[in-house]
């Protein structure tokens, strides 16, 4: 006499696990990296007197750790007129100028910040005082942000859900395995 056949569960278990890979490794939603969304002087506007200091808004906080914020300013003679260190503020960056009343032309604003998702972004603008002239051009680059800069906390998470996918993956076949040689009597 033979037994009836249990039914065999390892379809439906192979996509129960099928689809939870799927849901925990699809791609997350496209994010665009902050971004400067408006300063004060507004880039290009020409102004009756260098002000006091450049203000720069982004579309969110950026880092305020040590070194991680940095301002460039540069008259139209290229000598740097920025002022000690800048100050994050929300979602801003100010930076205090000590310009020559005299220096009439064009600056050149410089900026490297590390954004809230963790990626250094930088750009330049310009304003002019009195009048237009040629920008003068910085002697070199805005220096990068610091070491230690901790990575994006998406990615972090990503690489933390893959291992823990891997690890449950490796946990099924093993148990898998386990069954399939008790099942067939230990060969």
């Amino acid at each position: 006499m033979t037994l009836p056949r249990r039914p065999r569960r390892l379809p439906g278990l192979l996509v129960a696990v099928a689809a939870v890979a799927l849901l925990v490794v699809a791609p997350l939603p496209a994010h665009a990296h902050d971004e400067l969304i408006g300063s004060d002087p507004e880039d290009g506007v020409v102004l009756d007197a260098a002000p006091e200091r450049i203000d720069l808004r982004y579309s969110a906080e950026p880092l305020a750790e040590p070194g991680s914020t940095q301002v460039r300013v540069v008259d139209p003679t290229g000598a740097e007129v920025q002022s000690g260190d800048p100050e994050v503020v929300d979602n801003g960056v100010i930076q205090a100028i000590s310009a020559d009343p005299a220096a009439v032309g064009t600056y050149t604003v410089t900026w490297r910040v590390v954004s809230s998702d963790g990626h250094p972004i930088s750009g330049e603008l310009t304003f002019s005082v009195g009048e237009e002239s040629e920008p003068v051009a910085p002697q070199d680059e805005v220096d990068p942000p610091s070491d230690g800069i901790l990575p994006p906390v998406a990615t972090v998470v990503w690489i933390v859900i893959g291992l823990v996918v891997v690890a449950l993956g490796g946990a099924l076949v093993a148990v898998l395995m386990v069954r399939a040689r008790r099942r067939d009597g230990g060969a």
